[in-house]
């Protein structure tokens, strides 16, 4: 047998119904879903392992 051991994390926004899933795979690639609401459209992104740090230094600069 083989498992694969992976990791899940959830954003949820219970007033707007939003919500962003973060998972990652065996090569420590993070994919990003996100879907609003009733809408059945999903949004989808995927980070690089050796891309992480970047994309959240630039997430950084959004802040206040």
């Amino acid at each position: 047998m083989t498992y694969q051991i992976t990791k899940s994390i959830c954003i949820h926004n219970d007033e707007d119904g939003w919500d962003f899933n973060f998972k990652t795979d065996e090569y420590g690639t993070v994919s990003v879903t996100t879907s609003f609401g009733n809408d059945p459209t999903f949004q989808y992104i995927d980070i690089p392992k050796d891309c992480i740090q970047h994309f959240i230094d630039a997430l950084e600069q959004f802040k206040t």
